[in-house]
């Protein structure tokens, strides 16, 4: 190769190796966020790249410096700079004055006025702690938790943190489920373990009225206890109603007679022994003075005593709820069928968290509402099985057997048909009392307690009962609802024409005509 050709590509070659290079530190850098090693290196080789163009080529570069197109570089230039100073003025400005504007038509991502309301008489300073991992989106998170911190007037912060990098806090703060979220106020948290607006906003005004909520478990009939910590226990639900602000405390019916003063709920769960009827009466003095309960039954074929008819025929009479002494057979999963898969079928505060999620009883009885309620009481069944389900009412294989062993068949004339109803609540709008019937008591207990919807759904039930619900009403939004009605016929034939023929025929005959007198001029 001459001298004349190797001076010729040189300098480009030694500018397109200072380019690629630069480009290469670019990347580098928004990668490592660092003037690492890789940075440096490349930014060298682009650096004697440029300078071995400029050695090879000065009177170019002379050229460019002194001739039209420096003059039209430098006015490119002034005004690239002019508008990239535009830019940083404009974000400098929003960083000290940043601002929302919701254009949806429904103000879709606008606080309801009642939410404002509340984040405008918050005093003391709230932090929500984000516990997500890296495995969920935090768009929405996001998105949700700004929401409160535009309208707090600097009141409410938030913070991710990630459970699986920093488990030391998780553990602190009690959280056992990826997607957690916990307000902290001074000393006091309450968890929200699903994000919604009307999810934080109820949370903040539980922590902006620290009144005490107490929940007791009535003992002395064999019921599980909740301070064990193996899987029959009830340990893991007494740590998260602690961990939502509820005292919860044990109370011995047999030996007090009575029931506590200051109790807002009472749970009954799993009794081995019948209530007596000393005992009977004070829990329907405690419910006719505007009490809640939430009553567990295990089935009968468990060894179970409970419920006892007296107290059946109270939740039948005055509930309008049936307990049946049946056990549920599910063959929605043929290899544990007396493993009930709830589904929630209606939407209320009990649930309103369990959207996708069911519910696994294992070896439960069939509860249902009953005909005939008065107008104060509302009775509804919350969850129940699939239609491949029944309520076995013949216990003899059950009883000659292992629950799990024995062999039975749907028969029409004495069994519940699917779908069986397995959660019933009942309001007296009268005294407010509110009752819980849940038709086992072992998917509360640790072993099951973490499987799909079952903590929840009992956790939520406290708060139902405790009338934590709901402690601000939200106005709902209206949502506007459009659609898209597809062309059809001679609508849709013409827009196929137009698309197709009509548009790429008109860019033809236009280029065409262009072409045309092109031809004419020459």
């Amino acid at each position: 190769m001459n001298r004349k050709a190797w001076r010729t590509w040189l300098p480009w070659v030694s500018l397109g190796v200072a380019v690629v290079a630069a480009l290469v530190a670019a990347g580098a850098y928004v990668v490592l966020r660092a003037f690492e090693p890789p940075v440096r290196i490349a930014l060298a080789v682009a650096l004697v790249g440029l300078a071995t163009f400029l050695y090879l080529e000065p009177h170019r570069v002379r050229r460019w410096l002194t001739g039209r197109e420096a003059r039209y570089g430098s006015n490119a230039l002034v005004m690239s700079l002019a508008f990239v100073g535009i830019l940083a003025a404009l974000n400098y400005l929003v960083t000290l004055y940043p601002q929302r504007w919701d254009l949806t038509e429904d103000q879709r991502n606008t606080l309801a006025p009642e939410i404002q309301e509340l984040l405008g008489q918050l005093e003391t300073p709230v932090k929500a702690y984000a516990f997500y991992s890296a495995n969920i989106n935090r768009d929405f998170a996001r998105e949700t938790l700004d929401k409160f911190v535009q309208a707090s007037d600097g009141k409410f912060t938030y913070e991710f943190v990630d459970p699986i990098v920093n488990p030391t806090l998780a553990q602190e703060y009690g959280v056992t489920r990826d997607g957690t979220v916990v307000l902290v106020m001074g000393e006091r948290r309450e968890q929200v373990p699903f994000l919604s607006d009307e999810e934080i906003a109820n949370a903040l005004a539980r922590l902006m009225r620290p009144e005490e909520r107490v929940v007791y478990f009535i003992t002395g009939h064999g019921e599980g206890d909740i301070e064990t910590l193996g899987d029959a226990g009830y340990s893991m639900l007494k740590e998260e109603l602690t961990n939502r602000n509820f005292t919860v405390r044990t109370w011995s019916l047999p030996a007090e007679g009575r029931l506590p003063d200051d109790a807002d709920v009472v749970v009954l769960a799993g009794p081995q022994q019948a209530l007596t009827p000393a005992e009977q009466k004070a829990l329907e003095d405690y419910l006719a003075n505007g009490g809640s309960a939430i009553f567990l039954f295990n089935t009968s074929v468990e060894g179970a005593a409970e419920p006892s008819a007296d107290l059946a025929a109270y939740l039948a009479q005055n509930w309008f709820i049936q307990v049946d002494d049946d056990v549920v057979v599910d063959t929605s999963s043929p290899q544990q069928p007396l493993i009930a898969v709830g589904i929630p079928t209606q939407r209320h505060p009990v649930t309103q968290n369990l959207a996708g999620l069911v519910v696994l009883f294992p070896v439960a009885r069939s509860v249902r509402p009953l005909d005939g309620a008065p107008g104060t009481l509302t009775v509804q069944a919350l969850v129940q099985t699939s239609d491949r389900a029944w309520g076995e009412m013949d216990l003899t294989a059950f009883n000659t057997s292992t629950p799990q062993g024995a062999q039975v068949a749907f028969d029409p004339d004495t069994d519940l048909a699917g779908p069986v109803p397995l959660v019933v609540v009942a309001h007296d709008t009268l005294t407010n009392a509110r009752v819980v019937v849940i038709g086992d008591a072992d998917f509360v207990r640790n072993g099951f307690y973490q499987a799909y919807g079952n903590g929840l759904l009992l956790l939520d039930a406290v708060d139902w009962a405790a009338g934590q619900e709901n402690l601000i009403s939200i106005t709902p939004k209206p949502q506007t609802q459009r659609f898209l009605k597809p062309m059809a016929g001679q609508g849709l034939a013409l827009l196929a024409l137009s698309s197709i023929c009509l548009l790429p025929g008109a860019v033809l005959i236009v280029g065409g005509v262009v072409w045309f007198r092109r031809r004419m001029r020459r």
